[in-house]
């Protein structure tokens, strides 16, 4: 048998010859299969919305040669490569992406209770709902820091106030501390004329250095430091006011004190209020909210002098 390659790139049989002609016969299915790529529909989508798309399978190419054949022609020149496998559209199908989302949606509320887009719009309003509140959390404590500390100086004004209740973010910073002492000058050098102080120091030793250096001149002693408060603690003691124990309690509660606490608790919620409503909360849900922040601030500064900020703090947690 002899096999040669026609015109159309058609394996032609050339074992019959008769009569000086070369015979015809066709070697079957091998010309689709000789470099020939499958060609597939490209998807549709279609005016309602549903997607035409090709079903493929893949299916194995017979040769089509006789036994035996094969081997003499497969890697030649007559037989370089061949297609054992291909892909085949079989038809289409229509796929409907509103199908598939109503079945999606179907299990998700077997499994859950709720559609998954009411899961995913939950999610959202709580992770909108913790950003207010990380805002708020420390708005709303240095906004008390803040009044707190224009009670106890006003001269600072409202920027100065502000500054110190930044300055202040640390929500435990100085629990129960003590008031803190600026350097101040305990030794004053009187001059040669004998009037007023010419330099001051806060130490011995520099002040001797000074009249050692400078005769005719001589250590005043002034006295002991006094203690510097701050605004902040300044503020902490007037809400402290005048009365101890339980009578201090009631005293800020509804006593003579109790405008000082009013002061810091209500600056407070007024900028917790504020700050939620700027995020987008519901403005009569941040006026629930601002109300029981306050409400425990106020306690807590009837209790403690000083601790409503913290308490602010910590109650958006709840």
């Amino acid at each position: 048998m002899g096999v040669m390659m026609g015109p159309n790139g058609q394996l032609i049989n050339t074992s019959n010859m008769g009569g000086g002609a070369l015979g015809s016969n066709l070697i079957p299915n091998i010309t689709p299969n000789i470099g020939a790529l499958s060609k597939i529909d490209k998807p549709v989508k279609n005016d309602d919305g549903t997607i035409t798309l090709p079903t493929i399978e893949l299916q194995t190419n017979d040769p089509g040669l006789e036994a035996g054949q094969l081997q003499n022609l497969y890697g030649t020149d007559l037989m370089p490569y061949y297609n054992w496998v291909e892909a085949k559209q079989t038809g289409t199908m229509t796929y409907d992406p509103a199908e598939e989302l109503s079945e999606i949606n179907d299990d998700f509320m077997e499994k859950h209770g709720i559609t998954a887009q009411e899961a995913a719009a939950q999610m959202e309003a709580e992770m909108k709902q913790a950003a207010i509140k990380s805002a708020t959390m420390a708005t709303t404590y240095g906004a008390g820091k803040a009044a707190q500390a224009y009670l106890g100086d006003s001269s600072i004004g409202v920027g100065g106030a502000a500054l110190e209740g930044m300055k202040s973010l640390n929500p435990f910073k100085g629990i129960g501390g003590s008031p803190q002492v600026a350097p101040q000058a305990q030794y004053g050098i009187v001059g040669s004329d004998g009037v007023g102080l010419d330099r001051t120091f806060t130490n011995i030793q520099d002040a001797k250095a000074y009249t050692d250096t400078f005769k005719g001149t001589e250590i005043k002693d002034l006295g002991p430091q006094k203690p510097v408060q701050s605004a902040l603690q300044a503020g902490k003691a007037a809400l402290q006011g005048s009365k101890t124990g339980f009578a201090g309690f009631q005293d800020r509660l509804y006593g003579d004190a109790a405008g000082a606490n009013l002061k810091v608790t209500g600056a407070a919620a007024g900028i917790d209020f504020i700050t939620q409503v700027a995020m987008g909360a519901d403005p009569m849900d941040a006026a629930k909210d601002a109300g029981k922040t306050a409400v425990l601030s106020y306690v807590a500064n009837a209790i403690i002098p000083g601790s409503g900020p913290i308490v602010g703090f910590l109650s958006k947690f709840f």
